[in-house]
Protein backbone atom coordinates (compact mmCIF):
# COMPACT_ATOMS: atom_id res chain seq x y z
CA UNK A 1 0.00 0.00 0.00
CA UNK A 2 1.07 3.53 -0.48
CA UNK A 3 2.55 4.95 2.77
CA UNK A 4 1.60 8.41 1.39
CA UNK A 5 -2.42 7.40 1.58
CA UNK A 6 -4.27 7.47 4.71
CA UNK A 7 -7.43 5.81 5.90
CA UNK A 8 -9.79 7.95 7.09
CA UNK A 9 -13.79 7.33 8.07
CA UNK A 10 -16.54 8.74 5.35
CA UNK A 11 -18.11 10.45 8.29
CA UNK A 12 -14.66 12.52 8.89
CA UNK A 13 -13.83 13.36 5.04
CA UNK A 14 -17.96 14.31 4.21
CA UNK A 15 -20.68 15.46 5.61
CA UNK A 16 -23.69 12.89 4.96
CA UNK A 17 -27.65 13.97 5.06
CA UNK A 18 -30.06 12.55 3.62
CA UNK A 19 -32.11 13.63 0.74
CA UNK A 20 -35.15 16.00 0.98
CA UNK A 21 -37.71 14.79 3.79
CA UNK A 22 -40.81 14.09 1.42
CA UNK A 23 -44.00 12.71 3.80
CA UNK A 24 -45.61 9.91 1.42
CA UNK A 25 -44.97 9.69 -2.21
CA UNK A 26 -43.62 13.01 -4.00
CA UNK A 27 -46.18 14.62 -6.32
CA UNK A 28 -45.79 15.04 -9.23
CA UNK A 29 -46.49 19.10 -10.44
CA UNK A 30 -45.51 19.82 -14.17
CA UNK A 31 -44.92 23.06 -13.54
CA UNK A 32 -43.40 22.70 -10.49
CA UNK A 33 -40.83 24.93 -9.48
CA UNK A 34 -38.52 21.73 -7.73
CA UNK A 35 -36.75 18.95 -9.24
CA UNK A 36 -36.20 15.56 -7.79
CA UNK A 37 -33.36 13.56 -7.85
CA UNK A 38 -34.57 9.68 -7.41
CA UNK A 39 -33.13 6.27 -7.34
CA UNK A 40 -33.73 5.82 -10.84
CA UNK A 41 -31.68 8.48 -12.22
CA UNK A 42 -28.34 7.79 -10.40
CA UNK A 43 -25.76 5.83 -12.61
CA UNK A 44 -22.12 5.66 -13.10
CA UNK A 45 -21.81 7.61 -15.81
CA UNK A 46 -23.78 11.06 -15.05
CA UNK A 47 -27.20 11.88 -13.63
CA UNK A 48 -30.10 10.43 -16.19
CA UNK A 49 -32.99 11.87 -17.83
CA UNK A 50 -31.31 14.94 -16.12
CA UNK A 51 -33.86 17.17 -18.67
CA UNK A 52 -36.96 14.79 -17.73
CA UNK A 53 -36.23 15.03 -13.49
CA UNK A 54 -39.77 15.02 -11.48
CA UNK A 55 -40.78 18.03 -11.08
CA UNK A 56 -42.93 19.22 -7.78
CA UNK A 57 -43.81 21.82 -5.20
CA UNK A 58 -42.39 22.34 -1.41
CA UNK A 59 -44.29 23.02 1.86
CA UNK A 60 -41.15 23.09 4.04
CA UNK A 61 -40.72 25.96 6.75
CA UNK A 62 -37.07 26.56 5.56
CA UNK A 63 -35.15 26.35 2.89
CA UNK A 64 -34.64 23.02 1.70
CA UNK A 65 -30.63 21.62 1.13
CA UNK A 66 -30.55 22.04 -2.67
CA UNK A 67 -28.07 19.52 -4.31
CA UNK A 68 -25.00 21.40 -5.48
CA UNK A 69 -21.95 20.82 -7.87
CA UNK A 70 -19.80 18.01 -7.06
CA UNK A 71 -22.26 16.43 -4.29
CA UNK A 72 -21.75 12.72 -4.36
CA UNK A 73 -25.09 10.94 -4.24
CA UNK A 74 -25.18 7.51 -3.06
CA UNK A 75 -28.48 4.94 -3.03
CA UNK A 76 -29.70 4.55 0.78
CA UNK A 77 -32.02 1.82 -0.68
CA UNK A 78 -31.63 -1.48 -2.58
CA UNK A 79 -29.10 -4.57 -2.62
CA UNK A 80 -26.67 -1.65 -5.31
CA UNK A 81 -25.30 1.02 -3.54
CA UNK A 82 -24.38 2.86 -6.71
CA UNK A 83 -22.58 6.11 -5.86
CA UNK A 84 -22.28 9.20 -8.50
CA UNK A 85 -20.67 12.30 -8.84
CA UNK A 86 -22.90 15.36 -9.75
CA UNK A 87 -21.69 17.66 -12.21
CA UNK A 88 -23.68 20.77 -12.43
CA UNK A 89 -27.16 19.42 -11.00
CA UNK A 90 -30.04 21.79 -12.32
CA UNK A 91 -31.14 25.05 -10.04
CA UNK A 92 -33.52 24.35 -7.46
CA UNK A 93 -32.96 19.87 -7.21
CA UNK A 94 -33.34 18.06 -4.03
CA UNK A 95 -32.87 14.54 -3.84
CA UNK A 96 -35.34 11.88 -2.69
CA UNK A 97 -34.96 10.91 0.81
CA UNK A 98 -34.10 7.37 -0.47
CA UNK A 99 -30.75 8.96 -1.66
CA UNK A 100 -27.78 10.05 0.63
CA UNK A 101 -26.15 13.45 -0.37
CA UNK A 102 -22.35 13.35 0.63
CA UNK A 103 -20.26 16.35 0.22
CA UNK A 104 -16.61 16.57 0.88
CA UNK A 105 -14.98 18.77 3.42
CA UNK A 106 -11.31 18.33 3.33
CA UNK A 107 -9.24 19.22 0.67
CA UNK A 108 -7.10 16.33 0.61
CA UNK A 109 -9.84 14.08 -1.35
CA UNK A 110 -11.41 15.02 -4.89
CA UNK A 111 -15.23 14.14 -4.93
CA UNK A 112 -14.82 12.43 -7.75
CA UNK A 113 -12.37 9.71 -6.35
CA UNK A 114 -14.81 9.37 -3.35
CA UNK A 115 -17.62 8.54 -5.95
CA UNK A 116 -15.22 5.85 -7.69
CA UNK A 117 -14.17 4.15 -4.51
CA UNK A 118 -17.23 4.07 -2.95
CA UNK A 119 -18.46 2.01 -6.23
CA UNK A 120 -15.19 -0.29 -5.79
CA UNK A 121 -15.27 -3.68 -4.44
CA UNK A 122 -14.33 -3.04 -0.86
CA UNK A 123 -16.74 -0.27 -0.50
CA UNK A 124 -19.84 -1.95 -1.67
CA UNK A 125 -19.20 -5.10 0.31
CA UNK A 126 -19.13 -2.94 3.39
CA UNK A 127 -21.76 -1.36 2.63
CA UNK A 128 -24.06 -3.94 1.92
CA UNK A 129 -22.83 -5.79 4.87
CA UNK A 130 -23.90 -2.85 6.96
CA UNK A 131 -27.43 -2.83 5.13
CA UNK A 132 -30.85 -3.98 7.13
CA UNK A 133 -34.25 -4.94 6.69
CA UNK A 134 -35.63 -8.04 5.69
CA UNK A 135 -37.76 -6.98 2.28
CA UNK A 136 -36.00 -3.52 1.23
CA UNK A 137 -32.42 -3.00 2.24
CA UNK A 138 -31.54 0.28 3.83
CA UNK A 139 -28.17 1.86 5.03
CA UNK A 140 -27.96 3.75 8.28
CA UNK A 141 -26.36 7.21 8.27
CA UNK A 142 -24.38 6.14 11.40
CA UNK A 143 -22.95 3.04 9.37
CA UNK A 144 -22.05 4.91 6.30
CA UNK A 145 -19.82 7.08 8.05
CA UNK A 146 -18.31 4.43 9.75
CA UNK A 147 -16.70 3.17 5.99
CA UNK A 148 -13.20 3.45 6.23
CA UNK A 149 -11.73 5.79 3.19
CA UNK A 150 -8.44 5.65 1.56
CA UNK A 151 -7.10 9.22 0.83
CA UNK A 152 -4.21 8.84 -1.65
CA UNK A 153 -1.64 11.95 -2.89
CA UNK A 154 -4.64 14.43 -4.96
CA UNK A 155 -2.00 13.55 -7.91
CA UNK A 156 -2.49 9.77 -8.05
CA UNK A 157 -6.51 10.35 -7.24
CA UNK A 158 -6.38 12.67 -10.36
CA UNK A 159 -4.46 9.52 -12.13
CA UNK A 160 -7.29 7.10 -11.39
CA UNK A 161 -10.34 9.00 -12.08
CA UNK A 162 -8.69 10.19 -15.26
CA UNK A 163 -8.51 5.97 -15.83
CA UNK A 164 -11.71 5.05 -15.13
CA UNK A 165 -13.24 8.33 -17.32
CA UNK A 166 -11.37 6.69 -19.64
CA UNK A 167 -12.91 3.19 -18.73
CA UNK A 168 -16.19 4.22 -18.83
CA UNK A 169 -16.25 6.27 -22.77
CA UNK A 170 -14.58 3.21 -23.80
CA UNK A 171 -17.50 1.34 -22.28
CA UNK A 172 -19.85 3.94 -24.16
CA UNK A 173 -18.30 3.53 -27.49
CA UNK A 174 -18.63 -0.56 -27.46
CA UNK A 175 -21.95 -0.43 -26.45
CA UNK A 176 -23.16 2.25 -28.99
CA UNK A 177 -21.29 0.02 -31.28
CA UNK A 178 -22.85 -3.48 -30.27
CA UNK A 179 -26.25 -1.55 -31.03
CA UNK A 180 -25.52 -0.34 -34.62
CA UNK A 181 -24.22 -4.34 -34.98
CA UNK A 182 -27.62 -5.94 -33.34
CA UNK A 183 -29.42 -3.22 -35.51
CA UNK A 184 -27.64 -4.24 -38.60
CA UNK A 185 -28.66 -7.85 -37.92
CA UNK A 186 -31.77 -7.26 -37.82
CA UNK A 187 -32.29 -5.69 -40.30
CA UNK A 188 -30.22 -8.89 -42.57
CA UNK A 189 -32.63 -11.10 -40.35
CA UNK A 190 -35.85 -9.14 -41.73
CA UNK A 191 -34.78 -9.72 -45.42
CA UNK A 192 -34.17 -12.81 -45.30
CA UNK A 193 -37.09 -14.05 -43.12
CA UNK A 194 -39.39 -12.31 -45.39
CA UNK A 195 -37.73 -13.94 -48.61
CA UNK A 196 -35.91 -10.81 -50.12
CA UNK A 197 -32.35 -11.93 -49.55
CA UNK A 198 -29.95 -10.07 -48.22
Amino acid sequence: MNTLTRIALLGDVASIRQGHPFRGAIAAVPEGPVQVIQLKNLALDGLQERDHLLRTALRARKPPDWVQDQDVLIAGRGNHPLAMLLHNPPESTVCSPHLYVLRVCTPDLLPAFLAWQLNQRAAQAYLRQQAAGSRQQSLRKTAMAQLPVHVPPVAQQRRIVGIASAAQAEQRCLEALIHIRQQEIAVVAEQVLQGSGA
